[in-house]
């Protein structure tokens, strides 16, 4: 009967003891990481990288373009009044001259930004355009007495290529949120290009071409936009920009192209702490 009492008291107390004495320890339970959106926006410690095109919002002006459709309505003056009256396929001029036309064909390029305080930033960008023309020429034919002809048709040349450096100063309106308002002024140092640039309203066939040569140029920008933060690490942008390029070669000296573009773009912020 003893030994019945102390079997029962094994097998209910000894449990018991054990269960109480080898239970593991509380442990904190283990949740991924939640971003409470700390480094979420624009802040002082803020760098990042983007990479941006541009589509045109209206046509390019300025003294280079106005330039450029000064030579076309001289030649269809000339064509107007039979100073020239040929295409150089033998056909009247009139009949095959057409409007010329001109287009930006968008701008690219990479940029990149860091803070200052929680609201002025600054940066870097590096980025080209290009503008394109639809239009005639003349040149020198052996036939006719050496008169000047019309091209038959519209050609589209590149009239103008630059590749850009800049630096900018931003203000930011709204720090550590994801909307991110700001205003960017750049200025910086272009190098143009272009084909069948003209110096004057008539072509100069002592020229041995009419590309640009040693072109140089002085921009300034305003850019206005925003940021989308849509996490700690990535953005898309929107900006509006415009742009004034004044232009030095050696076919003239001051000329001033102006650019207007909606960019569009990704970046990555390369700083994450506060």
């Amino acid at each position: 009967m003893k030994n019945l009492a102390f079997g029962i008291l094994f097998l209910v107390g000894i449990p018991t003891f054990l269960g109480a004495e080898f239970v593991p320890p509380t442990q904190t339970p283990i949740y991924p990481a939640v971003d409470t959106g700390s480094n979420i926006g624009f802040s002082k410690n803020y760098s990042s990288f983007s990479f941006f095109g541009g589509t045109p919002i209206s046509p390019p002006s300025g003294s280079f373009i106005d330039s450029e459709k000064d030579y076309d309505r001289a030649l269809l003056d000339r064509i107007l009044l039979g100073d020239i009256k040929r295409n150089i396929a033998g056909m009247p001029a009139l009949s095959t001259y057409d409007r010329p036309m001109y287009r930006e064909t968008g701008l690219y390029g990479i940029e990149t930004e860091f803070g200052w305080t929680d609201y002025i930033g600054y940066g870097f960008t590096f980025q080209g355009q290009s503008v394109n023309a639809v239009r005639q020429n003349v040149q020198k034919q052996v036939h006719f007495l050496l008169n000047e002809d019309v091209t038959t048709l519209p050609k589209d040349r590149q009239v103008y290529f630059d590749v850009s450096s800049l630096a900018f100063l931003s203000a930011h309106f709204l720090p550590n949120k994801k909307f991110d308002p700001f205003i960017k002024l750049k200025a910086g140092i272009s190098f143009p290009s272009g084909e069948s640039v003209h110096a004057r309203s008539r072509d100069d066939y002592n020229a041995r071409n009419t590309e640009m040569t040693n072109g140089r140029g002085l921009v300034l920008g305003l850019g206005i936009g925003m940021n989308y933060h849509f996490n700690s690490k990535f953005f898309y942008t929107l900006e509006f920009y415009r742009q004034s390029t004044r232009i030095y070669s050696d076919q003239f000296t001051g000329r001033v192209l102006n650019t207007f573009y909606a960019q569009f773009g990704v970046g990555i912020r390369l700083a994450m702490g506060d």
